[in-house]
């Protein structure tokens, strides 16, 4: 099969989910094309096996046709079987313009009318936008339960939709040679201490602001490590004791990094379904999670993790601070069980080549 990936943004959850996607379906004998915008692709090699082709998107409204078209005829010159479009923009490019021949997918990664930041109006204008351009692809693919009820409400045609929960890699090789970041400067270690670790943008939609509030609220056993940066409509970061910045990590110190904390805090406000909590699991880290969108889902509170009853920096320094190292091992153990039975690479693949196989 002939499969072209469509993105446009490259970090994060999406950049891991197209690495993983691509890197097995390339083992498993199918051609990839990769339709990227180069100039985001954050200094990423493809591996050898993938093309890579080039596009420059763009968020203005009278480009968006142009941008339409000249997708259209790359996809054509691709002589692709399957065309799968990743994100909002990547999917209104495509779907803007019929493709003879070619099955298109769709993967919003968090519908766009699930954001907290919009106005009513504006998710009024995406919803309907999504509804209409559903009829023009044979499947859109949502990660999560929150996903399905929200398509539900903007009366999108559930025949179109199919659930596929989102897996990660082992990477057992990575896992042995993960590289150990220097989490510096650190207080003295004592027996009480809990490293608490943040992954990912610095912004409103991953509630970094409420990790900001909850962090005067700490008992002084308690260590925040910060691995990120501010992309778009990022948070103020503030100096303060007992939290510390380590910047934008690559993967392999990403999983170094996860190992040394004690629990992971995803205290996002909307999310499609969150890579973070899945990457945690996989560490063998209990996780702290807010009770918005798709991650109670990924949380059984008090066996795998924590989940807020409300998303302020009060109730999460809370939460925190009433932690032990034994409570963060034993949800730890209990997280890397759900890993392997829910998220495991192997589960979502074959729920994802049925769905391939289908169209």
């Amino acid at each position: 099969m002939r499969i072209v990936h469509v993105v446009e943004a490259w970090t994060g959850g999406i950049a891991t989910y197209i690495r993983t996607l691509t890197t097995q379906q390339i083992e498993l004998g199918h051609e990839v094309i990769l339709v990227c915008d180069r100039s985001k692709l954050d200094g990423w090699v493809p591996p050898v096996p993938i093309e890579l082709v080039d596009y420059i998107s763009s968020r203005k409204p009278w480009q968006f046709f142009s941008i339409a078209n000249e997708l259209r005829d790359l996809i054509c010159e691709s002589k692709a079987d399957v065309v799968h479009c990743h994100s909002s923009f990547p999917g209104l490019y495509v779907r803007l313009r019929t493709h003879e021949g070619v099955r298109i997918l769709y993967t919003p990664h968090a519908w766009s009318f699930l954001k907290k930041d919009a106005r009513f109006v504006s998710k009024l204008l995406y919803g309907t936008v999504e509804r209409a351009l559903a009829h023009r692809c044979s499947t859109i693919f949502c990660m999560s339960f929150d996903e399905i009820r929200a398509a539900q409400k903007y009366r999108i045609p559930s025949e179109k939709i199919e659930f596929v929960y989102t897996g990660i890699t082992e990477d057992e090789e990575v896992i042995k040679n993960a590289l150990v970041p220097k989490l510096q400067p650190q207080r003295p270690v004592t027996a009480e201490s809990i490293k608490v670790g943040y992954f990912g943008r610095l912004d409103y939609q991953k509630g970094f602001d409420v990790l900001l509030e909850a962090v005067p609220f700490l008992e002084a056993h308690i260590e925040i490590h910060v691995f990120g940066a501010a992309v778009r409509k990022g948070v103020q970061i503030a100096t303060m004791p007992q939290l510390y910045y380590h910047g934008w990590l690559d993967s392999s110190l990403t999983r170094g990094a996860m190992n040394e904390m004690d629990v992971i805090v995803v205290p996002s406000r909307w999310e499609g379904l969150a890579l973070v909590p899945i990457e945690a699991m996989r560490a063998g880290k209990a996780v702290v999670v807010s009770n918005q969108s798709s991650l109670p889902e990924q949380v059984i509170h008090g066996y795998n993790g924590i989940i807020l009853r409300e998303l302020t920096g009060k109730r999460l320094a809370e939460q925190l601070n009433v932690l032990t190292a034994e409570e963060c091992k034993r949800m730890g153990e209990n997280a890397r069980h759900v890993f392997e039975n829910v998220f495991s690479i192997g589960k979502f693949i074959s729920s994802l080549t049925r769905a391939y196989d289908r169209v």
